[in-house]
Parts: structure tokens; sequence; C-alpha cells
């Protein structure tokens, strides 16, 4: 399957082999020849190669790009009566929410006679890509599509939860579970249960985030949407109270024993950073203890799993215990937004430690530039630990907005 589509693929981008001369297609041929050129046929081809990339070929990721240009040029160069078939026209509005260029749309709705099909899916998906939803509301609000082909009907559905789901959670999540069942198999269902999963997980509705993270496991585990699936679910499951439910804490260990080793160490990592930021230190101690036991010694996964168990440890009755641990940690080995959070939570531990608890020698430093009074004098005293702190506050702010799901 995997090697039809991109083959597929490769034919309509030009990329079959030439032939020595031309030959003509048998009258028999010449049907399906005219037939793949339908607009209908070629968005069924890009739908099939997201299917590969849903099941995580990346082969496919990276063809897809190529193909929607493809496409977006052989409708853009397609006669006004081909979207006088129903088939053509709901492609239109299909290729649209496939990542097909807007431009095309505007083009449509410009012909006369406009495209034989509900005109409302046409303006509401042309305004929904283009960022507007109270206008992408107004016209979908009142399709069913369940009333719609499965493909189409399962891109609208999931349409409108994104709609809905800061005002109507539940109605969302519905929507999203309905798009599922339009499309099995599809980027449209991998894509809806990322997304019901969250909505579920923000409702507080752990025994149906469990059961649809269950279900993503076992069906796209491999897709490559896989890590944005981890970052938002580490987002979730830092909002879960899991330091006072021990029970719902192991039902979410035998969660994150379902994913592979790396995968789980790369969640477990996102779980400690999350956790100290978001004031959990149990939580925060407790995911960098596991992702350490998965990190190759002295790789940056092992030195990021140090720091986020130590930082957590700072501002608890175990603080000397964590400035001690910082001590081990070498700052230029992580990522450069752990770098300034280094330095602040060092700063932190000098502050909060008794100085003859700590070992002779200074706590590791960056350099991040001079700190300098407000009116371009001497250093005033405490000043620099004031911005550092400052400073850590909007880091602080910063990455729980980027991490909201």
């Amino acid at each position: 399957m995997i090697r039809a589509s991109l083959l597929l693929a490769a034919v309509l981008l030009g990329g079959a082999p030439a032939l020595a001369e031309p030959v003509p297609p048998a009258p028999a041929e010449a049907p399906a020849a005219a037939e793949a050129k339908e607009p209908y046929a070629l968005v069924r081809t890009l739908h099939a190669l997201q299917e590969q990339i849903a099941a995580g070929d990346v082969r496919a990721h990276a063809a897809q790009r190529a193909l929607v240009q493809h496409i977006a040029e052989r409708m853009d160069a397609a006669d006004p009566s081909v979207w006088q078939s129903e088939r053509n026209a709901r492609a239109a509005v299909a290729f649209l929410l496939s990542g097909g260029p807007p431009a095309l749309m505007r083009r449509l709705l410009e012909l006369d006679p406009k495209p034989r099909i509900d005109e409302r899916l046409m303006r509401g998906a042309l305004a929904y890509v283009e960022g507007n939803e109270i206008r992408a509301k107004a016209q979908l609000a009142e399709i069913d599509a369940k009333t719609l082909p499965a493909g189409l009907g399962a891109q609208i559905a999931l349409v409108q939860a994104a709609l809905v789901v800061r005002d109507d959670p539940a109605k969302a999540a519905s929507l999203l579970a309905l798009a599922r069942l339009l499309a099995p198999g599809s980027l449209v269902e991998e894509a809806a249960l990322r997304r019901e999963i969250v909505v579920e997980g923000q409702r507080g509705n752990f025994d149906r985030f469990e059961a649809l993270t269950n279900v993503y496991l076992r069906r796209f585990r491999q897709s490559v949407y896989a890590g944005n699936f981890r970052d938002r679910f580490g987002a979730l499951l830092v909002g879960l109270d899991l330091e006072r439910d021990p029970a719902i804490l192991r039902r979410v260990e035998a969660l994150l024993a379902r994913f592979e080793p790396e995968g789980r160490r790369e969640l477990l990592l996102v779980l400690a950073r999350h956790g100290f930021l978001a004031g959990r230190p149990m939580m925060a101690r407790r995911a960098a203890s596991l992702a350490a036991d998965l990190a190759p010694g002295g790789s940056p996964e092992a030195e990021r799993a140090a720091f986020y168990g130590a930082a957590s440890l700072v501002a608890s009755p175990q603080a000397d215990e964590g400035a001690r641990a910082l001590l081990a940690i070498d700052p230029a080995r992580l990522p450069e937004p752990d770098r300034r959070l280094f330095e602040a939570v060092a700063d932190l531990a000098v502050q909060v430690v008794e100085p003859l608890t700590l070992p002779p020698g200074p706590m590791p430093r960056i350099a991040l530039g001079p700190d300098k009074a407000a009116d371009g004098g001497a250093d005033l005293p405490g000043s620099a630990t004031l911005r550092r702190a400052e400073r850590l506050l909007a880091d602080i702010d910063t990455l729980l907005e980027r991490s909201r799901p």
C-alpha cells in the first residue's frame, strides 16, 4: 500500500519512467486515464498519501507538499465545467481542508455558475482556513456532517469540533468521535483522536482519556505527528492531581508503560519539566527519576532528567539536596530553553540554602550579560538576583502558555 501510494504520487508528479515511444492508451484504458486527472481522483491520491503519514511514513510526509502543489496547479487549470460535477466540487472543499491553497477556493466562489455544492461548505471551509472562526461557524454550524460523503463529512466534523470546543467541550468531543467513525485509518481519524484525548483530559474525564490514549497507541503510535501527541499528553498529565490520587497515578504509569522506551523517556522529560514549572515537585521528581532510568549515562537526556529532579528539590524542604545536585550538572549541555532556567534555579538555591551547607566552590554559571543598575552605573545589591527572578517568572509564564494544548 505504501509503495502503491508513493508510486501513484510519483506518476502524477511526472516521475514515471519515460517510454521509448509514446503509446496511445487502448480504448478501454482511455476513460481510466481521463478519470485520474479529475479533481476527485487527485484528492483521493492525496488522502491515500496522508494515510501513510498517519501510519508513520516519513517519505510520504516529505512528498506531501509537492503533491499538494501539483494538485493545486491541476485544479487551477481545470475547465470551469469540471466543477459542475458534485464529486469534483466536494473534492475542492476536501482539498482545501487537506492543505490546499485558499486562493483556489476564492477563485471557485467567483465562477458563474458556481460549483455544484452547498455554498456554505465552500465559504465555511475558506473562512476556517483563513482564521475567521465567527464566519466559519455561521456557515457550518447547521450542516450535518453525517449527510455528507464519509471522507468530507469527517473533515467537516473535525472543523466543527474546533469551532465549538471552547464553548461546548462535550459537543466537540462528540463531533471528534463522529469524525473518527466516518474516516477510519485516515489522517483525519489520527488528528481527531489526538484532539479528543485533549478535550477529555481537560474535561477531567479520566476514564475516557485513558481509553482513547490506548486507542491512539494501538493505532497511531508510529504517526509522524506522534511527537505532538506526546507534548500534549504530558501537558495534560500535569493538570491531573496525581499526587493526591495514587489510583490515578498507577493508571497513568500503566499508560506510560505502553510507550516505546524512547518515546516514554521523552514524555517523562516533558512531564518532569512541566511538573516543575507548574509547582508539582513530587510529580517532577518521579518523572525525572523514571526518565533517568531510560537515558544512557552521560547523554543530554540524562542531564535534563538530573536538572529537572534537582530543580524540583530546590524549592522544597530538601533544598540543600537540590543545590548539591545542581553542582553536578553542566548547564552547557542543557537545551537552550533550560539554560536560563538553570541560572535562575541556581540563584534561588543560593538564596534559600545556608551557605555553610554547600561544598566550597561557586555554583555553575551561564554568561547572560552584565546586570547593571537602571542608571547605567554599578550593580545595586540584590538587583541581579531580582532581575533574574523576574526573567524566570517571565520564562515560566511563556513556557506554561506554550504548553497549553
